[in-house]
């Protein structure tokens, strides 16, 4: 167990991922390390074999994957340079994956590609097992989609007076929902989370209309939000242009002249 800035508990545990086609050594040698980082650390792990995974736990792995892809903004489908968890056919690659958890969440998984950079299995267990704790391992970003959708949904009155969280990760027609709340006059504003606002946001939000007819919610009664850490001030434009207010990382309502 470790702590991180703030004092909070944190439990880490890691879920390797063994694949009939990855090398027998290569499963053997993480093996090892997983076991010394439990002695050192005292960090429990797992470990799973693909072949036994039925096609539904296959799917939501892949799923689980993916998301984490975008929340941590690396890369974990195979394009050439090295084979990722995810194969170029969108299946789980013919490799070990190593899956990092903290208190159940999946925070992290090896091997991934980080600003054209590869951190794969051993070096990441490597550096873990050289550090005096675990808090010094920060291979990925400093913040992340899930830090601020428990920020926001912890203090949901940063986004607006009288604010009140409903839900995480709802899942409509028109795509999932990072976060759902209520305003004082009994508004739905739904709110895709970013670090990065990209040209493809704008339209990732306006199918959350579809929340509308879900929910028997009336169209009126709905807002779209982003809530960012960086936005470019001509996607910034183009967001309230399409009627999507915009948060800042500080929570701050931003216009284009702000």
């Amino acid at each position: 167990m470790d702590t991180d800035l703030t004092g909070a508990l944190r439990m880490i545990t890691y879920r390797l991922y063994i694949s009939a086609g990855a090398q027998e050594k290569n499963a053997g040698s993480y093996q090892l390390l997983l076991e010394a980082i439990k002695d050192k650390h005292g960090i429990r792990y797992e470990c799973v074999y693909i072949d036994t995974l039925n096609d539904s736990e296959k799917e939501q792995l892949i799923e689980d994957l993916r998301i984490l892809s975008r929340k941590n903004g690396i890369g974990v489908v195979s394009k050439g340079s090295g084979m990722l968890p995810i194969s170029r056919k969108k299946n789980l690659g013919k490799i070990c994956i190593l899956l990092k958890l903290e208190n159940g969440l999946i925070t992290n998984v090896y091997p991934h590609e980080k600003n054209k950079k590869r951190i794969d299995i051993a070096s990441h267990l490597n550096k873990a097992l050289k550090a005096s704790s675990m808090n010094e391992i920060t291979d990925h970003v400093p913040i992340s989609e899930q830090d601020i959708a428990r920020m926001i949904s912890t203090f949901p009155e940063l986004i607006e007076e009288g604010m009140e969280f409903i839900d995480t990760e709802v899942e409509t027609e028109g795509g999932r929902i990072d976060a759902v709340f209520k305003s004082r006059n009994k508004e739905h504003l739904l709110i895709e989370i970013e670090i990065e606002v990209k040209d493809n946001a704008i339209g990732q939000v306006q199918r959350f209309v579809t929340y509308s007819e879900k929910y028997n919610i009336p169209r009126e009664k709905i807002r779209l939000g982003l809530v960012c850490a960086r936005i470019a001030d001509s996607r910034l434009k183009a967001c309230i242009g399409a009627g999507i207010e915009v948060y800042v990382l500080n929570l701050e309502k931003k216009t284009p002249d702000a």
